[in-house]
């Protein structure tokens, strides 16, 4: 059994000193990708539903106008 345990440790190690080697675990560019994307969508969704109450203004208004003459 002791054996095992000095081989799970070798293996932990193996990998955490890869992953610093490669970089894994850096979140700040993961973190920068997720907040771009986010303001991307948010922008988007934003100006979509302002084109959609500015149609749905000039509906409500025409329709309007048009019960008035």
């Amino acid at each position: 059994m002791p054996q095992l345990d000095i081989d799970l440790l070798e293996d932990f190690l193996f990998f955490a000193f890869a992953a610093f080697i490669l970089g894994f675990g850096d979140d700040e560019n993961e973190e920068n990708v997720i907040e771009i994307s986010s303001e991307a969508h948010l922008a988007e969704y934003c100006f979509t539903r302002s084109n959609q109450l500015l149609a749905e203004v000039r509906l409500v208004s025409a329709s309007s106008s048009q019960l008035l003459n």
